[in-house]
Order: C-alpha cells, then sequence, then structure tokens
C-alpha cells in the first residue's frame, strides 16, 4: 500500500515536470522525433505476443561497456534468447551498437512516468530486467515488478552522495529496493551499504565487478599518435573538474626535472575539453588535440578528444593517473591500465572504486598521491627506478589475473533463477 502511494505522488512529479517544461519538450519532440518516440515507450517492434525478452539496461558508455560481455555471453550460450539492450544516453546507445552490434534491438529508456513504463514494458516483454550499477527507476521497478519480471541489480554500487540520500529517506528506499529480487554488488564496501539500508543479505551477492571481465582494449602504438618512443609517457585518464589543474601542474614541475615528458589528458567528459585548452594556454603550455589531423611536434602535451579511445591509450603510458580520486568524485576504472601492466597513481577519494584500489595499492600496483607535489614526486621517483616502474605494472596486471570470471558467475546466478 505504502509503495502505492509512493509510486503515485512520484508521477504526479512528473507531471509537473512535464508542465513546466513544456516549450522544452515540444521543441524535442520536433527536432528528433525518433528518440521522442522512443522517449515515451514506443518503439519500432512489439514483442508482447512473442517469447519473453531479456532487458538489459545501463545508463551510458561505462555501464553499457560493463554489461557487453554478460550480454554477448548469454547470446552465445543461448544463441534463441532475445536480448534487448536499452541506454539513457546518446553515446550509451551508440556504444551499444559499436560494440554488440549483433543483438540488434537497441532503444532509450523510457521516461520513468507510468504510462510510458507499460508501454515500453508491454513491447519489450521482458522475462527479466537487468539493470546495470545505480540505475533505479521506481516507476519502471514497480510496473516490472506487477508484470512478474524479474530484476536484477547488477555490478550495484551506490556513490557516497546517493547512500546518503537513500539514508535519509530509509523507509522509501527498503521499499524500493525490495522490488529488486537480486542485487549483486560489485565488492564487498557496496554490500555493505545495501544492508545498511535494508536489503536482506539473502538478496545479495557478491561476485565481483563485470568490468574485470570487459578489460580487454586493444594495444596502439605510440607512432600512431605521433609520440617519441624516448617519451616518459603519463596518462592522466578521466580527469574531472578541478583536477585538471592539479595534473597540468604536475607536469608542469615533472618537466623541470625530466625533459622527455609527455602528458595525455582525458578529461571524464569532453565538454571539459574548452576548460582543459583555457588551463593550458592560460600557463603557456603547448598542446594538441588527438582529432587534430595535422601533428605539431613541439607540443608536449595531448588532449584525448574522442571517445572510448582511453581504455586503449593506456596501453603506451609509462605511467597512469586515474582520475575522479584526486577529489570526492569517488573515481573511475582501475582496471584498464592495470590490463597494460601500467603503474597507477590514485587520489585519496576513491569512495567508489574503494576494493579495488585498497587491493591495487596493498598489492603495491599502485600508490595514493594527494595533490601536484605528490604527484609530481611519484611520477619523478618511477621515471627515475624504471625496475620499480616494471615491478608496480606487474602487480597491477595480477591483481586483473585473480578478478576473472565474473560474467560465468553472473550466468550461474541468471540459470539459478531460470530466466535464461
Amino acid at each position: 500500500m505504502i509503495i502505492n502511494v509512493f509510486i503515485v505522488f512520484y508521477n504526479f512529479l512528473w507531471v509537473a515536470v512535464y508542465l513546466l517544461t513544456f516549450p522544452y519538450v515540444l521543441f524535442k519532440r520536433r527536432t528528433l522525433p525518433d528518440e521522442w518516440r522512443e522517449r515515451c515507450g514506443e518503439y519500432g517492434f512489439d514483442f508482447s505476443g512473442e517469447d519473453k525478452s531479456i532487458w538489459i539496461h545501463g545508463a551510458s558508455v561505462g555501464e553499457i561497456t560493463a554489461a557487453s560481455r554478460l550480454a554477448s555471453k548469454i547470446q552465445e550460450k543461448y544463441p534463441k534468447r532475445r536480448i534487448v539492450i536499452s541506454a539513457m544516453t546518446h553515446s550509451g546507445k551508440e556504444r551499444a551498437i559499436e560494440i554488440m552490434d549483433r543483438l540488434r534491438n537497441f532503444v532509450f529508456l523510457p521516461f520513468d512516468f507510468l504510462p510510458m513504463v507499460r508501454k515500453s514494458l508491454r513491447s519489450i516483454n521482458p522475462q527479466v530486467l537487468i539493470l546495470i550499477e545505480t540505475e533505479i527507476w521506481p516507476s519502471l521497478l514497480f510496473l516490472a515488478k506487477r508484470r512478474g519480471v524479474k530484476i536484477i541489480l547488477a555490478n550495484a554500487r551506490l556513490s557516497e552522495k546517493t547512500f546518503r540520500r537513500y539514508k535519509m529517506v530509509k523507509s522509501f528506499s527498503r521499499l524500493l529496493f525490495r522490488q529488486i529480487d537480486m542485487i549483486l554488488p560489485k565488492e564487498e564496501g557496496e554490500k555493505s551499504k545495501f544492508l545498511e539500508l535494508g536489503v536482506e543479505n539473502s538478496r545479495l551477492r557478491e561476485v565481483g565487478s563485470l568490468k574485470l571481465d570487459n578489460s580487454n582494449p586493444v594495444p596502439v602504438s605510440r607512432d600512431s599518435l605521433s609520440l617519441s618512443e624516448e617519451s616518459f609517457i603519463v596518462v592522466a585518464g578521466s580527469v574531472r573538474k578541478g583536477e585538471e589543474e592539479s595534473i597540468i601542474k604536475a607536469f608542469e614541475l615533472l618537466r623541470k626535472d625530466v625533459e622527455t615528458a609527455f602528458l595525455i589528458i582525458a578529461p571524464r567528459h569532453l565538454n571539459r575539453v574548452d576548460n582543459v585548452e583555457n588551463i593550458l594556454m592560460r600557463r603557456c603550455l603547448k598542446f594538441r588535440h588527438r582529432t587534430d589531423r595535422i601533428s605539431t611536434e613541439e607540443s608536449n602535451i595531448l588532449i584525448l578528444d574522442t571517445i572510448g579511445e582511453l581504455s586503449n591509450v593506456y596501453s603506451i603510458a609509462d605511467v597512469a593517473f586515474v582520475g575522479g580520486t584526486l577529489l570526492n568524485y569517488g573515481g573511475h576504472n582501475l582496471l584498464e591500465p592495470a590490463f597494460f601492466s601500467i603503474p597507477i597513481l590514485i587520489g585519496p577519494f576513491a569512495g567508489n572504486i574503494k576494493e579495488s584500489a585498497k587491493e591495487l595499492v596493498k598489492l603495491k600496483g599502485a600508490k595514493i598521491v594527494k595533490n601536484e607535489y605528490e604527484i609530481c614526486s611519484a611520477l619523478s621517483y618511477l621515471f627515475n627506478h624504471p625496475k620499480k616502474r616494471d615491478e608496480m605494472g606487474r602487480n597491477a596486471k595480477q591483481y586483473t589475473k585473480t578478478r576473472k570470471g565474473t560474467v560465468n558467475k553472473y550466468i550461474n546466478i541468471l540459470e539459478e533463477l531460470k530466466v535464461i
């Protein structure tokens, strides 16, 4: 009864948002009619009278990539089962089409408004709904549960901010999570958060991160990026707002002692490229972009202004810094540089990747750095001690080897639940 009241109130809020943003809505409906139809739960297919589907949803590029090996493994093992992949963002849907093109059915997630979700569920006709990481939508959970759909929260995680919000409304959080049949946290630290929010231990299984089984990027050559073999390359990946200047300052300090140092900086979001440019120009530093057709040999900084390439570019690094950790963003994927045996520097804020960061530091495959001076000091040390650098890289690689096999564990759980 309480969940019904909550859902009704929640949907009234959707009506209010619709009315307040009606001019924008009208503009979107006219300029992007195909996308709008999908956002309203209307797809170019109707599986309502056919065998039930497997619906996998990820918000954007990271979540879709994490789900890709699982989706491919299901298709390989159960070729007759239909799989529908949904995403929230354009980049997420494009990534899904790029890496899972054999699956064919790719859509945008509908707005979380009851009539639109109802249409979507009718068309997709899922037997199981697999949500990746933190994609918790009340109306979708509510209606899927009432249709008898098994709901799984895969690679589950809660950022510290999200966790605190759920704790503030713990009674509602408990009702919301009760709609989910199985929650599979990506690490032990995440499991404890769900337990604290009132999720029963019987519905929780910590089986590891899906991203570990998706860490198979393709190495690139230095020549393909017009980089010298003699360069000491630092790749700063997934750098967030407020971290960019610290990374650039650390690189400036490093260049005073290491003339061959070269920085590849990859902003987490491409809309930050202009900000990175402004910082570099203000500091009179020469740089170029990955998308530049002509290489400027004088530059010693490359801005990686492309999507989906960072995991490959880590392969040419001498040392990697993983962003989202110098300030309290929670951190990003440590497995991508570790896959290529690259020593890793991590800031002190790694809440979203706490277990991986802890293990990598413990195994001496990564080092914690707190500011630009510590970053510079660590880089300088690793430049002057190549054997230590190699040792850290081997330790990081070893960590990825011991954590493989997550997708197979997921398949076993899905078979247990009799949904594939």
